[in-house]
């Protein structure tokens, strides 16, 4: 080879022309200057290979843009074999993967093989680097270096802590500003619990920069905009956050939990009775689990309880009841308040966000009333009018009754075990729950739950008239209870719950009392589930003579109530 010629020629002669040390130096430091402009070069493609960013390159990415580079070359056929081989050349350490010293190594020797010059070298890198980032850009947000980079200065802004991960409550308020920035109709599946479950791929309770991507990721995948225009978006985005440095939020709030385990059921008449009425009253009823803020950019109830859930480590299938104190109430008097709001603007989601932003608020957030989500049942709403009547009259047989107070006051009694669930087709269900208590002065809603209403019918109301007092020979009892009738009509099974509830009625309550913080019992409880078997009617029966029999916790009994303790049984 000609000694003159070849790829590092230039800094030959560069060194060949330096008589003097003075020069030599300076000559050195512009070799130097040269090579480290180079190695930039080489660093930016390499990046431009490195489609996750996990500062290797692995053989799929490196085959993945190599075919790409190709056909843009107007090379029609990609030859996989030739270039896994020339990346196994490149791998010295034979581990699967390219680091930076291997790629660019593999990159220059592969130039030198082309003798080309130092400048050329830099131009062409240089060229690739481009079609590389270009290519990524036609492979979808995912693979678009612009995007990934403004997605982890996103990161960076809502990563408050600078512990290098997200926390449940800062992941939701960076995807939902993100979200509401790139597409009008927001996906409520991208941000919520099952979305941040989905994404914390080992478990840790907390999202780094990889995992909030992939999130982001999957996000983009329902949004019919161009990566250029996702793009535009986030930095609009990200120019917002640093105008405003960080996600506005409340004020460190104390989260709260039920000291009892589980926490009794109490109706309004006795719940108050052992509630606090001063503010440090409240430790023996609630125990302290630690501190949350809570983003301001939250709509809705079920967005904060999703925050809380994940705080607390609470499954997702756990529906929760969140209450708040207000401090600046009317008279100074301080208000207990339940957060509500099912759709964005409605409730007081918002109001209570600001009120807890203030630093001289009540820094607290109580959880009570913890009861699983129906996972295959569905809401049922009660027949009325016709529907109504003409079930009633397909009730030929015996009613089978769980009255509330038995079954959910207090600790509550057991539920009857499938044998004694076993009825005959015309026979009824029979649960009594709650309409009014004080008198009219707070009401209940059941909510049912429930399938197959072909097998045990949807449920019917029938009112109860009311008792008269002993020793009052007028008044009546002012809280009659509802029966709420499901008659069996078919072979078959069917599971039903039905969940019994006062907790919008509790702000009053406390109102009422003077209380400053919700009552330690719970104010939802829930009779069932149950599972009913109906078959038809066993040969030789009887269907003249109908009873009414209720369970006592031990066994179906004429009189309505708990079976009573034997001495010594507690």
């Amino acid at each position: 080879k000609n000694p003159g010629r070849g790829p590092w020629a230039w800094r030959r002669a560069v060194m060949a022309a330096s008589p003097g040390h003075a020069v030599a130096a300076a000559n050195s430091a512009v070799v130097r200057q040269a090579q480290e402009k180079l190695d930039e070069a080489i660093r930016e493609l390499f990046d431009a290979y490195d489609l996750d960013e996990s500062g290797q390159i692995s053989r799929a990415e490196f085959l993945k843009i190599e075919m790409r580079l190709c056909f843009e070359d107007g090379i029609a056929i990609f030859n996989e074999d030739a270039t896994t081989a020339k990346m196994t050349k490149a791998d010295l350490d034979n581990d699967g993967v390219l680091d930076f010293e291997e790629f660019r190594g593999r990159t220059l020797q592969t130039y030198m093989d082309l003798g080309m010059e130092q400048e050329q070298i830099l131009a062409d890198v240089r060229l690739r680097t481009r079609k590389c980032l270009t290519e990524r850009v036609k492979m979808g947000p995912r693979y678009h270096a612009g995007i990934r980079k403004a997605l982890r200065d996103i990161f960076n802004l809502y990563d408050r802590s600078g512990d290098g991960v997200l926390s449940p409550e800062e992941w939701i308020a960076a995807e939902k500003k993100i979200a509401a920035e790139v597409s009008d109709d927001i996906d409520e599946n991208w941000i919520n619990e099952a979305a941040f479950l989905a994404a914390d791929t080992n478990n840790d309770g907390v999202l780094d920069v990889l995992e909030f991507m992939e999130a982001s990721f999957n996000m983009f995948e329902g949004v019919k905009k161009t990566s250029s225009a996702i793009l535009d978006t986030l930095v609009i985005i990200l120019s917002s956050l640093q105008t405003a440095v960080r996600v506005r939020e409340t004020q460190p709030l104390t989260i709260l939990l039920q000291q009892a385990d589980p926490p009794e059921f109490q109706p309004p008449r006795v719940a108050w009775e052992d509630a606090p009425t001063e503010d440090n009253d409240h430790s023996y009823d609630w125990k302290e689990c630690g501190e949350v803020k809570l983003p301001m950019n939250l709509n809705t109830a079920e967005e904060v309880i999703s925050i809380i859930r994940l705080f607390l480590n609470l499954p997702s299938d756990n529906w929760v009841t969140l209450f708040y104190v207000d401090k600046s109430a009317e008279g100074g008097q301080r208000a207990v308040n339940m957060l509500r709001g099912d759709r964005v603007g409605q409730g007081n989601v918002q109001e209570a966000l600001d009120h807890l932003s203030k630093p001289n608020s009540v820094h607290r957030i109580y959880v009570k009333n913890r009861r699983r989500k129906p996972a295959k049942l569905t809401f049922q709403r009660r027949a009325f009018l016709e529907e109504r009547d003409a079930l009633l009259g397909k009730r030929t047989g015996n009613c089978w009754g769980l009255d509330w107070t038995t079954q959910i006051v207090g600790v509550g009694e057991a539920l009857p075990p499938a044998q004694q669930l076993v009825f005959n087709i015309g026979d009824a269900l029979v649960i009594e729950v709650p309409q009014t208590d004080e008198g009219g002065e707070y009401r209940y809603v059941a909510s049912i739950y429930m399938d197959r209403t072909d097998v045990l019918s949807a449920p019917v109301d029938e009112n109860v008239e009311g008792k008269k007092k002993k020793g009052k020979k007028v008044a009546t009892d002012l809280d009659p209870p509802l029966h709420l009738t499901f008659i069996a009509l078919k072979e078959g099974k069917s599971i039903l719950f039905v969940d019994v509830s006062w907790e919008d009625q509790e702000p009053k309550l406390c109102r009422m009392h003077g209380l400053v913080a919700p009552v330690p019992a719970n104010t939802a409880a829930r009779i069932g589930p149950v599972e009913v078997e109906v078959q038809r009617y066993s040969a030789g029966a009887t269907k003249d003579k109908q009873s009414f029999m209720w369970w006592n916790g031990e066994k179906w009994s004429s009189k309505k109530g708990p079976a009573k303790k034997k001495k010594g049984k507690k």
